[in-house]
């Protein structure tokens, strides 16, 4: 990845760059689907990926993926999404991570400014007896988004080092938190590294032996733009996550009485003007939130304990079962008692 002149990051506004949910996008209609096939029936559309100030929300997101899963019919499609999107410029975190200095300074950056990058999940770094381990912990529902998103990382950044390892691999092996998806030993051999399911905890490990190696770097003053321009956008990213947090945490609370989006702006000292604005900013609106937290929480109940589905519906905010089974239904696509009978 070519180093940048230090001039082209004087101007006052950030680097705006393609964001991956823009690059499926692209790929899908160079594939020769069109925009109803992709956007038909998603509160989201093309000018919408194709505005750099906004970010999908992780609900969003995942309903997106699951649409691009569904037309493609490839539960393997981010090997596909790997090997097309090197021709596209990464955004303003990737470009100060490439200028790092070296690798275990270009994994930490990673691991900071991953908000930047991408809100359907969150990264850490943990201790291990014989490598350098990211743990992911994912914020989406379906295990089919999950394997998708977490292939789409790990082959990224397998990838992004390459050329700067000689064709080395910095990924020695990823554990997965879900299921073995159907298909996968088919395409196994696509990764240069093992993929193995079922574990308690989704973790990335790296080989230390190549944690030294040098990256490409600008000059001082050049890293030193790219960083503070990199801390403002995770600021930003950061204000909007913990904003839609505290609205989530409130939701969460009063859940079998939700508040109305005007009682629930006054509980958090905002207008309701305010608080739309601020979710719309955040790509979502106060009912999506609230969705998402019926689903999350629905999921749970259904899941791991007996409660009858009637009991879950009133602990929710439901008037009846009937409402919560239309409700539950439309956002996941399955009914309460398939969910429940399928966990069995």
């Amino acid at each position: 990845m070519q180093t940048m002149d230090s001039q082209f990051y004087t101007r006052s506004e950030p680097i705006l760059l393609p964001y991956y949910p823009r690059l499926v996008y692209l790929l899908l209609l160079e594939l020769g689907y069109d925009d109803e096939q992709i956007f038909g029936g998603l509160d989201i559309c093309a000018d919408r990926l194709h505005d750099e100030k906004y970010r999908l929300s992780v609900e969003q997101h995942e309903q997106f993926i699951l649409r691009v899963l569904g037309i493609t019919q490839n539960p393997h499609f981010a090997i596909q999404m790997g090997k097309w999107q090197d021709s596209f410029t990464p955004n303003l975190a990737l470009i100060t991570v490439a200028n790092s200095g070296k690798i275990s300074k270009a994994l930490h950056l990673i691991t900071r400014y991953n908000k930047i990058v991408t809100r359907v999940f969150s990264i850490r770094s943990v201790e291990a007896d014989d490598c350098v381990v990211m743990e992911i912990e994912t914020h989406l529902e379906h295990d089919s988004v999950v394997y998708f998103s977490i292939s789409a990382f790990v082959l990224f950044l397998d990838h992004f080092f390459l050329d700067v390892l000689k064709g080395s691999h910095l990924v020695k092996r990823v554990e997965l938190a879900v299921s073995k998806p159907d298909g996968f030993a088919g395409v196994s051999g696509e990764f240069a590294f093992p993929m193995t399911f079922g574990h308690a905890r989704t973790r990335v490990h790296f080989d230390n032996t190549l944690l030294d190696q040098p990256m490409k770097q600008a000059d001082p003053q050049t890293v030193r733009l790219l960083i503070e321009m990199s801390e403002r956008q995770l600021q930003e990213a950061e204000a909007e996550l913990s904003f839609v947090g505290a609205v989530k945490s409130l939701l969460i609370e009063q859940i079998a009485s939700p508040p109305k989006l005007n009682d629930a702006a006054k509980q958090l000292g905002i207008s309701s003007r305010g608080l739309r604005r601020k979710l719309e900013q955040s790509g979502t609106s106060y009912q999506k939130v609230l969705d998402s937290v019926r689903l999350k929480m629905a999921n749970r109940l259904i899941e791991e304990t007996d409660a009858p589905i009637a009991s879950i519906a009133y602990e929710l905010g439901f008037d009846n079962a009937s409402d919560f089974g239309r409700a539950f239904k439309k956002w996941s696509g399955q009914s309460p008692s398939s969910v429940r009978s399928g966990s069995q």
